[in-house]
């Protein structure tokens, strides 16, 4: 490459697929010295620009008197917890008072996107999915996630538009084979055997994936034509948290929730006729077509089998991209699953990856090896379980994954995990690519520790309390 370093750092942090000239064997062939170099350029960067503008970092990082990046284990003190994201009080939700949230989530994010947030109007919003939509039509470049509440709280992510669109437009690379900027556009569409619409995170990608990697929104067929209703998503957590914990009889549910409830299980019943159009749609018009469909892996395993129930094999064109993402963490996957999806669809190869919601450009493909190579868009950090101290950065280490996500350009990337990976720093892969990779199954530590993940914070405990008490005052 002729690029200097700097225009090679402002490209991997703006537009990523054009620094490997929008070319997947680029993109995949960068020597891992490379990427080394330009991840800590990158950090550095990214701390400069947002070390004294996120209220929530600067409080953290004056507490631990960071004042610069020199090597990359220097940020683990600033990756936050993956908690973190939903520590707001929840009689915020309660209450319906989303201009406190508001004002939460605008000390996640640079001063910028903070006033922009400050200023919507919020006052009128009876829940989640009013709020969502009042924030998309009031900030286009904003775009707000959650997931999906398994613990009986949401965590809310505050990413930009941008950042998604950066993630598919590297996703497009292996989508379309790309050789080059030059590469013709294929005739794709989008099976998606989901809702059309959410603000659940991986719902919330659809809108960049429609714009980047299909030809035109007519081409994008989904199985469900609604909108996932968020705040059916919570009360759904909230019921399920309750079950567990024995207060369910405790649980005081709003009438309005009531009856979003009851619209959600008439949805749920009309499940079946929209199935048999989506699979009507599917066998007729997108038989031999080229497609793209990413998904968790059951909902591709799920789609496949009501596929193969209907006589239903070889669908789409060979070259269609089918992604499954997750890494299935402590999930006991059913005995040919795989086989069954590639039958179904016809497809050559089924890619899968190891991914999360924290980390939108951190998608890690997994080659036929076995091993989940990284993207160099987000930065692997291993950490102590015990301690969060940083484990070295060589030979084949075991510990806590954490992140820090060089695509997220407003609010701070660093994210600890509440996953246990092995990485290989040292040793090249067989399948030839350059990257460090993880080897072995991914778990999560709450179920290697019986349901408890008590992370303990590489920062000292007194900076942690007191940034999260900061974060959590929302008055003045």
């Amino acid at each position: 490459m002729t690029k200097t370093i700097e225009e090679q750092v402002e490209l991997l942090l703006s537009d990523p697929a054009a620094l490997v000239e929008h070319s997947l064997q680029n993109w995949t062939q960068l020597p891992a010295e490379q990427i080394d170099e330009l991840q800590l350029a990158g950090l550095k960067r990214r701390f400069g620009e947002m070390r004294d503008r996120i209220p929530l970092l600067k409080k953290l990082a004056d507490a631990e008197g960071i004042e610069s990046i020199e090597q990359l284990d220097d940020v683990v003190p600033l990756l936050f917890e993956h908690t973190l994201f939903k520590s707001y009080p929840p009689s915020l939700l309660e209450k319906n008072n989303f201009a406190a949230i508001n004002k939460w989530v605008g000390k996640l994010v640079l001063p910028e996107m903070a006033a922009k947030i400050a200023a919507v109007d919020v006052s009128a919003c009876t829940g989640l999915d009013e709020w969502f939509e009042t924030m998309d039509n009031a900030i286009p470049e904003l775009c707000l996630s959650h997931t999906s509440g398994t613990s009986g709280t949401l965590s809310f992510l505050p990413c930009s538009v941008r950042e998604f669109d950066k993630a598919l437009e590297v996703r497009r690379l292996y989508a379309w084979n790309m050789t080059g900027v030059n590469t013709p556009d294929p005739d794709m569409y989008c099976a998606y055997p989901y809702y059309r619409k959410g603000y659940l995170s991986h719902l919330r990608s659809l809108g960049s994936l429609v714009r980047v990697l299909l030809p035109d929104p007519s081409h994008f067929r989904s199985a469900y034509p609604s909108t996932l209703s968020s705040d059916v998503l919570r009360l759904g957590a909230r019921l399920r948290a309750a079950h567990n914990n024995g207060t369910l009889d405790r649980l005081v549910v709003a009438p309005e929730l009531l009856a979003k409830k009851k619209a959600f299980d008439q949805q749920q019943t009309e499940m079946p006729q929209h199935l048999a159009v989506f699979f009507d749609e599917i066998a007729s018009g997108l038989k031999g077509k080229r497609v793209y469909i990413g998904g968790t892996w059951n909902l591709l395993h799920n789609m496949a089998k009501a596929g193969l129930e209907r006589g239903l094999e070889g669908v789409f064109h060979p070259d269609s991209f089918i992604i499954t993402t997750g890494g299935a963490k402590g999930v006991v996957q059913p005995e040919g699953w795989r086989e069954e999806v590639m039958r179904f669809t016809g497809v050559k190869s089924l890619n899968e990856s190891y991914a999360m919601s924290e980390v939108v450009s951190g998608s890690h493909l997994r080659c036929e090896q076995g091993h989940y190579h990284f993207s160099p868009t987000a930065i692997a950090f291993l950490l102590d379980p015990e301690t969060s101290k940083p484990l070295p950065r060589h030979g084949r280490q075991t510990g806590r994954a954490a992140f820090y996500d060089l695509g997220a350009d407003i609010h701070w990337g660093g994210f600890i995990t509440g996953d246990e990976i092995t990485i290989e720093w040292d040793q090249p892969c067989s399948c030839g690519r350059p990257s460090h990779y993880v080897v072995g199954a991914i778990q999560r530590y709450s179920e290697k520790n019986g349901g408890d993940d008590k992370i303990t914070c590489a920062a000292s405990e007194q900076s942690h309390r007191e940034a999260m008490d900061f974060l959590n005052t929302l008055e003045g």
